[in-house]
């Protein structure tokens, strides 16, 4: 039996979506939720910390060019402490968190009363040509096979539905954040393109962003490796004044993206949509 938690509101539409019976999915709490840690800091700094901040404002401005999706069901994969489903609603859209962590999904419930399951994105707990739009932030470099995460979101959206995402990028930027979040690759442009179009995407939109701020990272993650510094992560080196700089000059970046593409940065961004 799927185990879902904490699904309440507008019961009605979700479960014409969610296969609730005759899905095994393989979940042990204990083990996910071992380091709990990343989960604590990520909720005490993401109403603030100019990463989320500005992340959330890219994600409002793909979702503004996306007006169809209003009153529409969308679904984040590895929704964390679920900052991005306040971005959801705000734009009109019935967002669902999923993540395998019972204990991010409970900080989540303790703030906010967003429709919540447990799951597994390498085996979605929803039925085949379900979903509009599926948001995955950040979530793909988390898996041993993200080819079959990229299936599964394949599998679940319906024709025309589109898949967000981003990823970390380039080898060269490998820093203690990767590791402590347990993040297993990053990212080329070409690597991600390669591994939506073989399971069948179509690339609407791709570009690099944190392009601003890619160099100032890249120094700071070899002075980090150098001195061989520990840190239990990136998100507490977080100066209020290095903050508002950084949030400043990151955010112009949602908005000129509207118009252009950047040659790199820090993540990668994609658009893609099921054949």
């Amino acid at each position: 039996m799927l185990a879902i938690i904490f699904f309440q509101a507008n019961l009605s539409i979700h479960l014409t979506i969610m296969d609730a019976c005759g899905k095994n999915v393989s979940m042990h709490p204990s083990k996910m939720d071992r380091n709990r840690t990343p989960y604590n800091i990520e909720d005490k700094v993401e109403s603030f910390h100019w990463w989320f901040v500005v992340r959330r404002k890219l994600l409002r401005s793909v979702l503004s060019s996306m007006k169809a999706f209003q009153n529409r069901i969308a679904l984040e994969v590895g929704c964390g402490t679920g900052a991005n489903l306040r971005v959801l609603e705000s734009a009109g859209v019935v967002g669902i968190g999923l993540d395998q962590s019972v204990y991010a999904l409970n900080l989540i419930k303790k703030k906010e009363n967003h429709p919540l399951l447990v799951g597994d994105l390498i085996n979605l707990p929803i039925k085949a040509n379900s979903l509009g739009l599926i948001i995955a932030m950040d979530v793909f470099e988390h898996l041993e096979h993200d080819e079959k995460g990229i299936s599964e979101c394949y599998r679940v959206l319906n024709n025309g539905g589109k898949l967000f995402l981003t990823v970390p990028a380039f080898k060269c930027l490998w820093g203690i954040q990767d590791e402590v979040t347990g993040h297993k690759r990053r990212y080329t442009m070409k690597e991600i393109k390669n591994r939506l179009r073989q399971k069948g995407f179509i690339i609407l939109r791709a570009s690099f962003f944190n392009f601003l701020l890619f160099f100032p990272i890249l120094m700071g993650r070899q002075v980090i490796r150098f001195l061989g510094l520990r840190i239990e992560s990136e998100n507490k080196l977080n100066h209020p004044l290095a903050n508002i700089i950084f949030k400043t000059i990151f955010s112009l970046e949602p908005c000129l993206l509207r118009y252009i593409s950047f040659p790199f940065g820090v993540s990668i961004f994609c658009v893609a949509k099921k054949e």
